[in-house]
């Protein structure tokens, strides 16, 4: 299911690039696209610390749920350090990258709002 969350949000980031470039010219759009990249990199972070939560609560639940703390944590600092390093290193324009992570994170809750929203498949059953 991340994947499709990812496609999804990298064509909103796109787009939202491409508008950034069209009002407010490059330096919008590259902070818009780092601001993005940003929510893609969380998703991924979400999508493998929920596969490995799922495999060691298989073996032991405080273990699961361990691992989905930490990887709360490690999702939070990557984002943290990831605005200090647009807005301050890297000097990117700071409301198209908070513009763009917005989005990107909208576009994550969407998606998966909608995925858990949509309804099982029917199973036939013998007979």
């Amino acid at each position: 299911m991340y994947q499709r969350v990812v496609s999804v949000q990298a064509a909103v980031v796109l787009l939202a690039a491409g508008v950034a470039a069209w009002l407010a010219g490059v330096d919008a759009a590259l902070a818009a696209a780092y601001g993005g990249a940003l929510a893609i990199a969380n998703t991924g972070l979400l999508g493998r610390r929920v596969e490995l939560a799922g495999e060691l609560a298989k073996r032991d639940p405080k273990q699961g749920a361990y691992a989905l703390y930490a990887g709360a944590v490690q999702r939070f600092v990557l984002v943290l350090v990831g605005l200090g390093l647009g807005m301050g290193w890297l000097g990117l324009r700071p409301l198209p990258l908070l513009i763009g992570l917005a989005l990107g994170q909208a576009t994550h809750m969407a998606v998966t709002a909608r995925e858990a929203l949509r309804p099982a498949p029917r199973r036939e059953g013998p007979g």
